[in-house]
């Protein structure tokens, strides 16, 4: 059981991390986030705590001697989330095993909010 504990605290920073090197643009960041997030759950879970594992992750993902540090965006955070959220059950089944497909899917959704 730690094991896998670390091995999905380990992925999850690394997530964070490669999410950050991505984009100066925090949606893409957020979203990569996200699609970490859910193709580690077992079920899925609600806004809120989408919301709150994404503040964990870019706390996490930010080293406390980081000159630039970029504070969390709940607003943009929780847009990125409720883009995830109106994809349908079949594109969150497909997306949770293809994090290309989430990323991808998770994006097109938020653009088409704007």
């Amino acid at each position: 059981m730690k094991k896998v504990v670390i091995l999905l605290a380990a992925l999850s920073a690394a997530g964070a991390v490669q999410a950050e090197e991505m984009s100066d643009d925090p949606s893409q960041a957020y979203i990569a986030n996200l699609c970490t997030i859910v193709s580690q759950e077992k079920s899925p879970s609600s806004a809120d705590n989408y919301v709150a594992q994404l503040r964990d992750l870019k706390a996490r993902g930010t080293s406390p001697s980081s000159v630039e540090k970029t504070a969390f965006d709940e607003d943009e955070a929780r847009t990125v989330v409720a883009a995830w959220m109106n994809l349908s059950d079949e594109e969150k089944q497909q997306a949770g095993k293809d994090m290309n497909a989430c990323q991808t899917a998770t994006l097109n959704e938020y653009q088409s909010q704007d």
